[in-house]
């Protein structure tokens, strides 16, 4: 009579165990497959973020250093050409707080920040009066110059240096447009040798000065 009585009871605790076993195997899986997306996330995110400020990327002119006009032409499509670690998941970009890209709709995910450098260049251009000794100073430091060199009939400029190095150079004479870098951490004074003394307006000078400013670079990626 005694064993009977406990038969409803025995079933009860059997399906209350059965039932808590079977919770927590769930609570399990599910704990194992956000750690699994979760660790996923990161590791797209780290390598999104490191790739977005490497030294040979297509957004950037050194490590950690943005171009400016690069950035602003950012698209989704760009982003998901250049960088095919992001394959199907909803990624979001920003730079402060302006958001440059979004594919998807990231709602949480895993988010990664490096502080970066912002370069923007300018375009300035001069013609310098070279009537005394063919010199003149850059007025800004510049990675780059662009000259246009336009001297009279029977004139020819044979070598342009930049502070001393050759830059440019032809024994017939030098005519046109040309591009020479330069180096970005000094004053540059360009010389033009020529068979004659050169005038205003015989040759224009382009160059590029740069301004950096420091920003933050955020990368959410969502699994989902």
């Amino acid at each position: 009579m005694r064993a009977q009585t406990n038969l409803p009871a025995l079933a009860v605790a059997l399906l209350v165990l059965t039932t808590t076993a079977g919770l927590g195997m769930a609570l399990a899986d599910g704990a194992f497959a956000s750690a699994k997306r979760d660790a996923g996330e990161r590791r797209v995110a780290i390598a999104l973020s490191e790739r977005l400020v490497g030294p040979t990327g297509p957004l950037t002119t050194r490590a950690s250093v943005l171009n400016a006009t690069a950035v602003g032409n950012l698209t989704a499509a760009r982003l998901r050409a250049a960088y095919p670690v992001v394959g199907d998941r909803a990624v979001r970009v920003r730079l402060d707080d302006r958001t440059l890209v979004e594919t998807g709709t990231p709602g949480g995910g895993t988010t990664i920040r490096r502080i970066v450098l912002v370069r923007t260049t300018q375009t300035r251009s001069y013609e310098p009066a070279l009537d005394i000794g063919n010199t003149t100073t850059i007025p800004r430091r510049t990675d780059r110059v662009r000259l246009t060199l336009d001297p009279p009939p029977r004139t020819a400029i044979h070598t342009v240096r930049a502070n001393g190095r050759v830059v440019l150079h032809n024994a017939s004479g030098l005519r046109g447009t040309f591009a020479a870098d330069l180096s970005r951490f000094e004053t540059t004074q360009l010389a033009f040798s020529a068979n004659r003394t050169l005038s205003t307006g015989d040759v224009r000078v382009a160059y590029f000065p740069a301004r950096e400013t420091k920003a933050i670079l955020e990368v959410t990626v969502d699994a989902r």
